[in-house]
């Protein structure tokens, strides 16, 4: 199968799943017959907006998910230290439950829940702040700054793919993308390279690694124009996944 021909096919499932004549679940099984030479080619040749609108649509298609997360971010110049965080995700509406496993913020437990406060999420801390108990925190509340340059409410793998998108919409035709080819755990690495050095975006590239099959992110890094990191967030154990009552519940589910 030669590149152009299957990156019509990937893009043209995109268009159809997970609505249309071909679902998502079709799209990865066209994908599952290809060789690996077959889908990088397509994946080179096949326009970067039409890469992301295929993330945007299976993420969709999930319903709700959950994912570990491992994410770092340089935060008023430092950069911080690792967190891992079991993240829960509704998309519409927007709904985020996020678990804190291992970091400085061990144990924290936060729920936003657009339905109920758009503007504020609940949490509760662990440890000896425990004792305070549960707390109604604004969005964009000074005590969120220091743990993240985004808010509560840009948590989730669609937040995400919205903001590649948004930048590159802003970027246009100077937007360039570098495809760095596979890494070692089998995803497909590409460079999403701002022009001006990154002068009015969040960064001056942005490392997006694939899961095809999945036809999701499993992980993104952003650099600074000098090559020095300033966020990455790496997933893993993705799952599409029965609500319970109290999932996103800010009285019964923390």
């Amino acid at each position: 199968m030669n590149a152009p021909l299957l990156a019509l096919m990937l893009t043209g499932t995109l268009a159809a799943a997970p609505w249309g004549p071909m679902t998502e679940a079709e799209r990865k099984a066209h994908v599952a017959k290809l060789s690996k030479e077959e889908i990088e080619a397509g994946l080179r040749t096949t326009p970067p907006d039409l890469l992301l609108n295929l993330s945007a649509q299976a993420i969709v298609a999930l319903g709700p998910y959950q994912y570990i997360m491992v994410k770092q971010e340089r935060i008023r110049g430092t950069l911080q230290g690792e967190q891992t965080i079991r993240t829960t995700i509704q998309e519409d509406p927007n709904a985020i439950r996020l678990e804190y496993l291992k970091g400085p913020s061990a144990g924290r437990k936060l729920i936003y829940n657009s339905t109920i406060k758009k503007n504020e999420f609940r949490v509760r801390e662990a440890g000896f702040l425990a004792i305070v108990g549960r707390l109604w925190i604004p969005l964009d509340s000074d005590l969120t700054k220091n743990d993240s340059n985004h808010t509560v409410a840009e948590a989730g793998l669609g937040s995400l793919v919205r903001r590649l998108q948004l930048d590159q919409k802003r970027a246009g035709a100077t937007l360039s993308v570098e495809h760095e080819g596979w890494n070692a755990s089998g995803h497909f690495c590409s460079m999403y390279v701002l022009p001006d050095g990154g002068k009015g975006f969040d960064n001056a590239k942005t490392r997006v690694c694939t899961d095809v099959q999945a036809g999701v992110p499993m992980k993104i890094e952003g650099f600074d124009a000098a090559g020095g990191l300033i966020e990455r967030y790496a997933f893993s154990d993705l799952k599409p996944i029965t609500l319970e009552k109290n999932t996103f519940d800010p009285e019964t589910g923390l």
